[in-house]
C-alpha cells in the first residue's frame, strides 16, 4: 500500500463506546496491551528453535463464527483515519455496525472484523478552527471555535461519520464515490521486531467457484515505521514517508485475477519500501525527489537493491495465485537482520518464505517500531492496476454490480498475533558521543549524535527553502561508522535556503553550552554553522563559519550562553550565501554534540520502549501482565508494570503504577497515601466525545456533552481522598458525574469560564472520595445549554 506521505502533524481522533479488552498502560504513549492469550492464540510458539510468547492480539470477539453479537472495534487497539492517496476512489468513515446498521463500514461480528466498501458519494473535510460562520465557507457553520459541515445533507456534521485526518499532506477529497474503512494500531501498538500473524479472507470471496470477482478492490494489511505519525513519550514522530519504511505484507490486487487482463493471475502481493542513498545512475537518486526504494516490482520494476547486490540477497517477489475464496494465514517473521513472509505455511509448522529481505546498512528503517494498518482501498494504483496501459483514469476499472454483490465487497480479518522472541533482541549501540565526558552517563543534548540509533528520525532533518536535495544515513565503516550524507540539487536563494539541523532543544538562560560536529565534504567546502531560535525571529544566538576539507575535520563552534530560555536549533546551512553557491556538493556530518560545561545527564533511550533511561529514570511502563525485557521491550510475564516515569523526566507525571491506558491499567497500588495518580483523558474509553493535542499534560478531550462518557478501567481507590479534574471551557455552568462501578460519587460543576474550546485556560474542579476497591471509574456529562460542557486534559487520584 504505497503511501506517500509527508509528516504528520495535530493528534485529533474520534472515538465510539466499545468493550475494551484486556489490560494497557502508557509505554511513551504506546500501548501495550494482552488479552485472551487462554481462550484464543497460541500463547507460545517455538519458531527454528527459538521460542516466542504472544504479546499483543486481537481476536475480534473470539472464535471465528462463534456467534458473538455486532460490537465496536477495540479504541483501546485500534483508530480510524482518513487521508488520499494513490489515486483512490473512497472515504474512510467512522461508521460502525451497532450505530450504523445500514450503511456501515467496520463491523466486528461473529469472531471477526469486517471492513466493507460501498458505494455512496460522500464529503469529507478537515476540522478548521474559526471565530465565525465567514471563515468557513459555502455550507460551513462556525461554532466554539470549530467549523463544522455537513455538506452531505443527511443532518450529520461530516468530521462525525468521516475518519479524522490527521496529517500535514495528502487531506481526503470531496466528492468520493465510494466509502470504506481503514484503522492503525499508531500509539495503541508499535512493536519491534518477532512475529506477526493473521488470518484473512478478501473481497467477494462468497461468489461461486470459478467465479471472475470484478475489478477494483484493493485490500492491504501493512506496516509503517512509528515515527511516521503522531508525537509520543518525547520522541521526534515527524519524519516523512518513505524514510519510515514500509512493509505491505498482505496486499492484493483483485483486477489481477482478471485473465483476460492478467493471464498470470498473480493478484496476492508482497512490498518493501525505503529510502536509501542512492546508488550511481539509480533513477531514484532524482533531484530533490523522495522516490522510494522498492523490494517487488512494482512501483519501479523493482530497485537496484532488491537485485541481491547490495548487504545480501534481497528477493524479488512479484505477486502469488491465491483462492480468493478461501481463508489464508500470513506470518511476518522479522528481527534486526531481516524478515521473512509466510502464507499459509506457516515457519512454526515448518513452512517455506514466500518473501525474504535482508536488511542491510542503509534500510535501517526496518530496525525500529512500526505499526500496523489494515484498510480497503477502492480503485487506485493498484485497484486498477494497469489503467494507465489501457487508457484509463485510477477509478474507471471498477465495475462491481453493487445491486446484487455489494454486500461481498469487504475484507474479513479473523485474528490479528504479535509474538516476541523471548530471548530478545540486540539494542543499537550507543555512540560514543552520547556520553560527552566519559562517565557513562549520557549528557549530550542531540539525540542519536552518532547516526547509529535504530529510531531514524534524523532523516528529516534536512529543510529547505527553495533548495533541494536528499540526505541518508551511510556506514561508511572505519572509525566513523555510521554518518549522515548530504547532497545539495539546488542551493537556493539565500544561506537558509538548505539547512541540515536538529532542532528542538530547550536551553536555558545563563546556562554556558559547548558545540561541536565532525564534517567532511567530497570537495572542500566552507560551512556557516549556527546556534538559532527555533522559531520567530530565528535570532542566531552563537555562530561561526568551518573550513572543511575531504578529510574529517572537528568544527569547534565558541562557547554560549542564551540570554532567554526557550528552543533553540543546531543549524548547518548550506545554501546560497553571496556568490556561493553549493549546487552538487556532498557533505558527512558525525559526531554532533551540544552540552553544558556542567555535562548534565540527558535521558537514553536508544532502541528501548521501557527499562532504565540512564539518567535515574525509565523509558516506559509496561502494563499489567506484562514485564520489561532486557532489551527494552515489554513482553508477557509475571513481573507486573515497571516504573511509569516518561522517557523525558525522571518524575512520574502523566501515570501512577500500572499506568494511566485507556481500557485497562488505569490502577496499579492505589493505597494508602501513595503518589498521585493521574489519568490521561485521551488514554480513557470515550463514548461521544473525541480527543485532541492541546493539554497541560498530554492531550485533552473535547466535544464532551451531556450523555457521554470518560472512563477508565482498573482504578484502585483503595486509600484514594480526593479526585481532581483539570478542565476548561468558554462557559460557565458545565457540570459532570463522577461515577465508580455506576455508582455516583460527586458532581464536578465549572463555576466560571475560562476560555476558549481549542486552547482554554485549564482550571481544576475537585470532590471528595469515601469509597474503595477497583473498577470502572466514569466522568458523566450532565446535558448543558451550550452543547459542549468543558474540555477535559486529565484526572487526578489523591
Amino acid at each position: 500500500m504505497w503511501f506517500g506521505v509527508a509528516a504528520f502533524g495535530t493528534m485529533v481522533y474520534g472515538c465510539h463506546a466499545g468493550s475494551m479488552e484486556g489490560d494497557e498502560a502508557s509505554v511513551d504513549g504506546i500501548g501495550w496491551a494482552v488479552d485472551g492469550l487462554e481462550s484464543y492464540g497460541n500463547a507460545a510458539l517455538t519458531i527454528g528453535g527459538q521460542a516466542f510468547a504472544l504479546t499483543w492480539e486481537d481476536d475480534f470477539g473470539g472464535n471465528l463464527n462463534g456467534g458473538q453479537p455486532k460490537s465496536f472495534l477495540n479504541a483501546g487497539k485500534w483508530r480510524k483515519e482518513n487521508l488520499g492517496v494513490n489515486y483512490e476512489s473512497q472515504a474512510y468513515t467512522n461508521r460502525e455496525c451497532p450505530d450504523h446498521p445500514t450503511n456501515w463500514n467496520y463491523c466486528v461480528e461473529n469472531g471477526k472484523l469486517t471492513i466493507r466498501a460501498r458505494q455512496e458519494k460522500l464529503d469529507c473535510v478537515v476540522w478548521k478552527q474559526c471565530a465565525a460562520s465567514s471563515e468557513c465557507g459555502a455550507g460551513g457553520s462556525c461554532s466554539s471555535g470549530w467549523c463544522l459541515y455537513d455538506q452531505n445533507t443527511n443532518g450529520v456534521w461530516d468530521h462525525d461519520e468521516c475518519a479524522p485526518f490527521e496529517g500535514a499532506a495528502n487531506a481526503p477529497a470531496n466528492g468520493m464515490q465510494y466509502t470504506s474503512g481503514r484503522i492503525s494500531s499508531d500509539e495503541k501498538v508499535e512493536m519491534r521486531y518477532g512475529y506477526v500473524e493473521f488470518r484473512a479472507r478478501m473481497p467477494f470471496a462468497d461468489l461461486p467457484a470459478g467465479a471472475v470477482p470484478p475489478h477494483g478492490m484493493w485490500p492491504a494489511i501493512w506496516m509503517l515505521g512509528a515515527n511516521s505519525a503522531r508525537a509520543s513519550g518525547g520522541r521526534d514522530d515527524s519524519v516523512g514517508w518513505p524514510m519510515t519504511g514500509e512493509i505491505d505484507i498482505m496486499e492484493y490486487t483483485q483486477i489481477a485475477e482478471d485473465p483476460a487482463l492478467f493471464p498470470g493471475n498473480k493478484a496476492m502481493g508482497y512490498n518493501v519500501l525505503w529510502r536509501e542513498m542512492p546508488e550511481a545512475g539509480e533513477s531514484a537518486a532524482a533531484p530533490g525527489g523522495w522516490q522510494p526504494n522498492a523490494c517487488s516490482a512494482w512501483p519501479n520494476g523493482g530497485d537496484a537493491k532488491c537485485d541481491g547486490t547490495v548487504d545480501g540477497a534481497r528477493a524479488v517477489w512479484d505477486g502469488r495465485t491465491i483462492d480468493y475464496h478461501q481463508w489464508h494465514t500470513w506470518g511476518f517473521l522479522w528481527d534486526d537482520t531481516g524478515f521473512k513472509v509466510y502464507l499459509d505455511a506457516l515457519p512454526q509448522s515448518g513452512g517455506t518464505p514466500v518473501g525474504t529481505f535482508t536488511i542491510g546498512d542503509g534500510a535501517t528503517e526496518f530496525r525500529q517500531p512500526m505499526y500496523l494498518i489494515m484498510n480497503l482501498a477502492v480503485g487506485g494504483e493498484l485497484g486498477c492496476s494497469g489503467w494507465a496501459a489501457r487508457g484509463e483514469t485510477p477509478s474507471q476499472c471498477i465495475n462491481i454490480d453493487w445491486a446484487n454483490h455489494g454486500d461481498k465487497a469487504k475484507l474479513e480479518v479473523d485474528y490479528v498475533r504479535w509474538y516476541h522472541r523471548s530471548s530478545g533482541y540486540p539494542q543499537a549501540q550507543r555512540a560514543a558521543c552520547q556520553d560527552v565526558n566519559g562517565n557513562g552517563t549520557p549528557d549530550n543534548l542531540i539525540r542519536n549524535c552518532g547516526f547509529n540509533e535504530d529510531f531514524t528520525y534524523h532523516r528529516s532533518d534536512v529543510f529547505f527553502d527553495g533548495g533541494t536535495g536528499l540526505t541518508e544515513v551511510i556506514n561508511e565503516g572505519g572509525a566513523h561508522g555510521y554518518v549522515q550524507w548530504v547532497r545539495v540539487d539546488n542551493s537556493g536563494w539565500a544561506q537558509h535556503s538548505v539547512q541540515v539541523r536538529q532542532e528542538g532543544f530547550a536551553l536555558q538562560a545563563g546556562t554556558t553550552y559547548s558545540w561541536k560536529v565532525d564534517l567532511r565534504a567530497a570537495a572542500p567546502l566552507t560551512v556557516p554553522l549556527k546556534i538559532v531560535q527555533a522559531a520567530s525571529p530565528w535570532t542566531a544566538i552563537a555562530n561561526f563559519t568551518c573550513n572543511v576539507g575531504t578529510a574529517w575535520t572537528t568544527c569547534t563552534g565558541p562557547g554560549f550562553t542564551p540570554s532567554a530560555s526557550g528552543a533553540y536549533k543546531f543549524e548547518i546551512d548550506l545554501g546560497t550565501n553571496g556568490a556561493t553557491s553549493y549546487n552538487g556538493a556532498q557533505l558527512f556530518l558525525d559526531n554532533m554534540i551540544l552540552t553544558t560545561s556542567s555535562y548534565a545527564c540527558q535521558p537514553e533511550c536508544t532502541g528501548k520502549l521501557c527499562g532504565s533511561d540512564g539518567c535515574g529514570g525509565s523509558c516506559g511502563a509496561c502494563g499489567a501482565g506484562l514485564t520489561c525485557g532486557s532489551w527494552g521491550q515489554c513482553v508477557p510475564g509475571s513481573g507486573g508494570s515497571t516504573s511509569s516515569t516518561s522517557s523525558t523526566s525522571s518524575t512520574s507525571s502523566t501515570s501512577g503504577s500500572g499506568g494511566a491506558g485507556g481500557s485497562g491499567g488505569a490502577g496499579g497500588s492505589g493505597g494508602g497515601g501513595a503518589t498521585p495518580l493521574r489519568l490521561e483523558a485521551e488514554s480513557a474509553t470515550l463514548n461521544g466525545c473525541f480527543a485532541e493535542a492541546g493539554g497541560d499534560s498530554g492531550g485533552k478531550v473535547v466535544g464532551f456533552e451531556g450523555g457521554d462518557t470518560i472512563c477508565w478501567s482498573n482504578v484502585d481507590l483503595t486509600g484514594r481522598t480526593l479526585a481532581r479534574v483539570h478542565v476548561g471551557a468558554p462557559y460557565s455552568g458545565g457540570q459532570a458525574q463522577l461515577k465508580f462501578n455506576g455508582a455516583t460519587l460527586g458532581t464536578l460543576s465549572l463555576g466560571t469560564a475560562t476560555g476558549g474550546w481549542s486552547s482554554p485556560q485549564l482550571t481544576d474542579l475537585s470532590t471528595a472520595l469515601s469509597t474503595s476497591g477497583t473498577g470502572t471509574l466514569c466522568l458523566a456529562g450532565v446535558t448543558h445549554p451550550n452543547g459542549w460542557i468543558y474540555s477535559v486534559d486529565y484526572l487526578e487520584l489523591q
